[in-house]
């Protein structure tokens, strides 16, 4: 049987291409209360811009695994909200259940 040749030397990893993680530091946008008022107000507005760029940078700052088992929906819903590459139409039920649970 003939011998399984190997490389003979490993590679590198790539670990100079990673990038640092910097979050959100913003105390406004970690305050509940202040967050919530700002949604409710884009919803009685109709300004669905906004709604959607303080919902986002609000996520952002916040534990995306506890707040859905808070709110009762997927993770992967959160990640959906986030990702500006993808449409951002949320249903009701969705936007109630994070209001519901932002607020408790």
């Amino acid at each position: 049987m003939a011998r399984i040749v190997t490389s003979k030397r490993q590679k590198k990893s790539e670990t100079k291409f990673l990038k640092a993680h910097a979050p959100f530091k913003s105390s406004e946008l970690k305050d509940v209360e202040l967050v919530i008022d700002t949604l409710l107000d884009c919803i009685k507005t109709g300004d669905i811009e906004t709604f959607r760029e303080v919902l986002v940078a609000h996520l952002l700052t916040v534990n995306k695994v506890k707040l859905a088992k808070k709110a009762g929906i997927g993770r992967r819903t959160l990640y959906d909200l986030i990702d500006p590459k993808k449409e951002f139409n949320p249903e009701l039920s969705t936007i109630s259940a994070l209001m519901q649970a932002l607020a408790a």
